[in-house]
């Protein structure tokens, strides 16, 4: 389990106070430093069972960043002001941090402050100049080699197209570990599905739609459906779904998870049932085996984008092959589950350059013929 460990680090601190005295003036209604750190405990527990575990892990790691960065420097760590939120933040740009790593951070800082009672440095009117200036120096920064290297542009992960993941099926025979990649490739494809919610996907989570004669993937939970309070049903081919079935056939694969590990040593569960004459439980395989799988198959296939293949490609290729097809923004974010249209624009730039205004005057103007570039 992941726990978030705020109070724990806060207990933790060597000849250090973890909350300076300033906080308990008459305008913040604590009592004291044992009332404050009750006060986070509570919000902690709230906190682990209503969000995501990667959450809960992404909030622990930079919380535990800004723990060490306080007992390096022998800052107080509650409650922060301006300058040492701002003092933080840089030390973190001097060893390199980008900038979504520096935003997580400034979020982090000032979600424990308010989750204490206390008043977020991020939300003080002067933050705004502070993270003006950290931007500044971000935008200016070089790399060793004097490049540019301000870690604003978000790495994208390559994309897996259509035509990619044809490429990458003829490549692959039919061993069971070759049919089980071929129907996580396809099924990524249809549905956009990530990572977690690939491996989450179950036999009976697949439905078939009598009226239209076609297959859908019911997604229980996604990042932007935690709770499952929405419905979320993704298509799913004819020809996923036939990639699917030979590998149902032959995993021997009925019911339960779909997507299991295929050979390779036992997990020790599964060992220590086997030993002791019992029916070994499921395994399911590991999100993080996706982008490997993924990797792995686009390097055997050549494709020339294949280092940089990870998890997310079939989502950014299958949001690009959307764009291309003339959707919209609306309807790719339905697709593949975006609750806003930020991520779907980065996907899918390089895509949409080609269909600016600038490449429709050009097409009206070769229609019409056009002179420009006599």
């Amino acid at each position: 389990m992941t726990e978030l460990l705020v109070v724990d680090s806060l207990q933790d601190l060597h000849d250090l106070a973890a909350v300076a005295p300033a906080a308990f003036e008459p305008v913040v209604a604590v009592p004291s430093a044992p009332a404050l750190l009750e006060r986070l405990r509570a919000w902690e527990a709230d906190f682990h069972a209503g969000q995501a575990r990667a959450t809960v892990a992404a909030v622990r790691a930079d919380w535990l960043q800004y723990i060490d960065w306080c007992e390096a420097q022998h800052h107080t760590p509650l409650p922060a002001d301006v300058d040492q939120l701002a003092s933080f933040i840089n030390n973190a740009l001097i060893r390199g941090r980008k900038l979504s790593t520096l935003k997580r951070y400034v979020y982090t800082v000032g979600l424990i402050h308010e989750a204490a009672g206390l008043p977020s440095p991020a939300k003080d009117a002067r933050w705004k100049r502070k993270w003006g200036a950290i931007k500044k120096q971000l935008a200016e920064r070089a790399g060793t080699d004097g490049e540019p290297d301000n870690g604003n542009l978000t790495r994208q992960a390559g994309e897996l197209l259509t035509d990619d993941i044809t490429t990458i099926l003829a490549t692959l025979g039919t061993h069971p570990r070759d049919r089980r990649d071929a129907a996580m490739l396809k099924l990524a494809s249809d549905t956009l599905a990530r990572e977690s919610e690939l491996v989450a996907v179950r036999v009976e989570h697949l439905h078939f739609n009598r009226a239209r004669g076609s297959w859908s993937l019911w997604l229980p939970r996604s990042k932007s459906n935690q709770t499952g309070e929405r419905r979320d049903y993704r298509h799913v081919s004819e020809e996923t779904m036939a990639c699917i079935r030979a590998w149902q056939a032959a995993a021997g694969i009925d019911e339960g998870l779909l997507f299991r590990p295929v050979g390779g040593r036992p997990k020790r569960r599964v060992q220590t049932a086997l030993e002791e004459g019992r029916e070994p439980p499921v395994v399911a395989l590991g999100a993080k085996e996706v982008a490997r799988i993924f990797r792995r198959r686009a390097i055997q296939a050549g494709l020339t984008n294949a280092w940089s293949i990870s998890g997310h490609s079939t989502r950014v290729g299958t949001a690009n092959d959307l764009i291309n097809g003339g959707a919209t923004i609306a309807q790719i974010m339905d697709a593949g589950g975006w609750r806003s249209a930020e991520m779907v624009a980065v996907y899918t730039r390089r895509s949409q350059a080609g269909a600016n205004a600038v490449a429709e005057l050009r097409a009206r103007q070769r229609a019409r013929g056009g002179t420009q570039g006599r």
